[in-house]
């Protein structure tokens, strides 16, 4: 028979219910993806649980690249001039098969942690963090991939146990050299799990930057700050900080403004009307807390005032800047209505009769 490129007329033939058993095996694919789909789509339509359509979809790659795999060991197998490479084939095809289960399971893991992390968790009983579950799914995906990645080494024929004994020994010396970012890490697993920090927080660092909580990542935490600029903290500087955390709890922050009135004044009026104006601005205004006490109290004797502390509670600390700017606003003008005086800083100087006789006879020779 005549060789068309190396290959007889029959072997062509072999080629071709080769490719035709392939182009099958895609088509059989994707037709099962898309019955598997549907299936799932009607059998789940009336549940308020998404958990079995989250697993279908993870599945569904997995599923069809198994179709595709099988489709080309019988397509290989139908080939009569590769008899002699089937072991390698062979060993080929089940590396790849492991491969796509080790995806599989990696997606349904990721799955079910992605579920958990967006449906109430009541719904399982359960009390895991679902702070964590970030970190939680970094840490499940690197060791599926890594445990996987050995067994399709290992399926390939790759001695793996020289390469778990370096792993051993170059794992100390890794982590020594990477001892930085894992202390970042680490830092990072220690606030998700204490929630200490949460993504939408306001935080304020100790000495340094004051913003809204982006994200919690391995490494860093992102900022938001307030002239709109991203900052990124270390995870381990931040836990090892002292940091006020403005929405832990209480939302609702202080806005308080010092003032002075001169030692003239009659104290009395003067608390009354700031008491009046600190009433009228929390009734009126939308950013102060209408359940909040307020606070007028005489501090102490300044150098040149009697010192005043007012406070009142803001809805959430970044509203205490604009009701403090309203405070001082107010207060100002209404001491002006009524005569009450903020003194400059003054002294006030008392001459024995012989330093005042000298003080006027050098002004009268000037």
């Amino acid at each position: 028979m005549d060789d068309v490129a190396g290959l007889t007329r029959a072997e062509w033939a072999e080629v071709g219910v080769a490719a035709a058993i392939f182009v099958g095996g895609i088509a059989l694919a994707w037709l099962l993806a898309a019955l598997v789909r549907a299936l799932v789509h009607a059998l789940t339509r009336s549940s308020e649980l998404s958990l079995d359509d989250s697993i279908v979809r993870a599945l569904r790659p997995p599923l069809a690249a198994l179709v595709v795999l099988q489709a080309a060991a019988l397509a290989v197998r139908t080939l009569s001039f590769l008899d002699g490479r089937l072991d390698e084939a062979r060993r080929v095809w089940v590396a790849a098969t492991l491969l796509v289960v080790v995806l599989g399971i990696q997606r349904t893991l990721s799955a079910l942690l992605t579920w958990y992390s967006t449906s109430p968790s009541q719904r399982l009983g359960t009390r895991l963090n679902i702070r964590s579950l970030p970190l939680v799914r970094r840490a499940v995906n690197i060791a599926v991939l890594l445990t996987g990645g050995l067994v399709v080494l290992d399926a390939l024929g790759v001695q793996i146990s020289p390469l778990l004994a370096g792993l051993g020994i170059g794992g100390i010396a890794v982590a020594l050299a990477l001892q930085p970012l894992l202390a970042n890490v680490f830092a990072s697993s220690y606030m998700l799990s204490d929630a200490s920090v949460r993504v939408g927080d306001l935080i304020e660092i100790e000495g340094g930057p004051v913003g809204t909580v982006e994200d919690v990542g391995w490494r860093a935490t992102r900022l938001r700050s307030f002239d709109n600029n991203v900052v990124l903290v270390p995870n381990s500087k931040l836990a090892d900080s002292t940091m006020t955390n403005y929405s832990a709890s209480d939302t609702q922050s202080d806005a308080r403004v010092l003032v002075g009135v001169a030692y003239e004044s009659d104290l009395a009026r003067v608390e009354a009307v700031c008491v009046e104006v600190l009433t009228t601005l929390r009734d009126e205004h939308e950013l102060a807390a209408k359940d909040a006490e307020l606070i007028v109290r005489f501090t102490g004797f300044g150098e040149s005032n009697v010192d005043i502390m007012l406070k009142m509670r803001a809805v959430t600390w970044g509203d205490s800047f604009v009701l403090r700017h309203e405070m001082i606003r107010r207060i100002h003008a209404r001491f002006q209505q009524d005569g009450i005086v903020i003194n400059y800083p003054a002294r006030r100087l008392f001459l024995q009769a012989e330093d005042a006789s000298a003080l006027a006879r050098g002004q009268s020779e000037t």
